[in-house]
This record gives C-alpha cells, structure tokens and sequence, in this order.
C-alpha cells in the first residue's frame, strides 16, 4: 500500500501544477454550477447536493481520519447526513 499512496501523493502533486487540468476543471466546475449538476443524485434514497466525486473523496478522508464525531450543519434534504451517519 505504501507504493500506492506514493504514487497518489506525487499524482496529486502532480495536478496541483497541471495548468490544463486546472483550467478545464475549472470550466466544469463553472458549466455544472450553472446547469445544477450536484442536485441530480442521491445517497441510499435521499437527495444529496454534491458532486459525485466530492462524496468519495469525503468517503476516502472519513476512512483515513476516523474521527468520533461529524458535525453535519445546514441540511437540505438528508442525503449528506444520511452519508456522514
């Protein structure tokens, strides 16, 4: 495993530099905002505001810190905090 995180730390690395990648990222992140992208999905049910890759990686660091206690604050429809629960 240790392998593997390396290669995601310099990947990451990586990205933060990548000028392209920033730049189209931040068209997408513009063009879905506008379109409403992260109304269209759910958690076991329940509508969650977010974009698909933000729940995993909010699953990743869950998994990583494992903390006691997540404080979810303003809560639309559920499906975040049927996510964090």
């Amino acid at each position: 495993m240790k392998s593997f995180d390396q290669e995601v730390d310099e990947r990451v690395g990586a990205n933060g530099s990548n000028a392209p990648l920033i730049a189209t990222a931040r068209e997408f992140t513009t063009a879905s905002a506008l379109a409403k992208y992260s109304y269209n999905f759910s958690w076991l049910g329940r509508p969650i505001i977010q974009y698909p890759q933000d729940i995993v990686a909010m699953q990743e660091l869950i998994w990583q810190v494992q903390p006691d206690l997540i404080i979810e604050t303003g809560i639309a429809h559920g499906g975040s905090l049927v996510f964090s629960a």
